[in-house]
């Protein structure tokens, strides 16, 4: 599977708690092309999908895309990226514009945007 990474234990403080021997897939997404944020600056949107690992995964991506064009109002393809690529934009920019929402019931999406300069 691409872009995937196990965390063991708990959610983080913003997440539903797990049991603690509950393993959580993190899958990662880049947007196609940059989206504009409130102040009309083009950013580039990643997305992170934390799923339990006895959650069949096929649907995550159709279903992020989805959710995202409701979220922006405008239809995106995301591109599947490993954490080291997404970990690689979040780095610079903690500042970067975030949203939580629940794409599925104990299915937290995370979204990111980063303005390019």
């Amino acid at each position: 599977m691409i872009g995937l990474t196990y965390r063991i234990g708990l959610w983080s403080t913003h997440f539903r708690c797990l049991p603690r021997n509950c393993r959580v897939a993190v899958l990662y997404f880049l947007a196609e092309e940059p989206i504009q944020d409130r102040q009309q600056q083009d950013c580039c949107l990643i997305v992170e999908v934390h799923i339990p690992d006895r959650v069949d995964d096929q649907w995550v991506q159709p279903a992020a895309e989805n959710a995202i064009e409701e979220e922006f109002g405008k239809a995106l393809t995301l591109w599947s990226a490993n954490e080291d690529e997404a970990l690689q934009y979040l780095r610079l920019d903690p500042g970067a514009t975030r949203g939580l929402f629940d794409l599925r019931s104990g299915v937290p999406l995370v979204w990111h945007l980063l303005p390019i300069v």
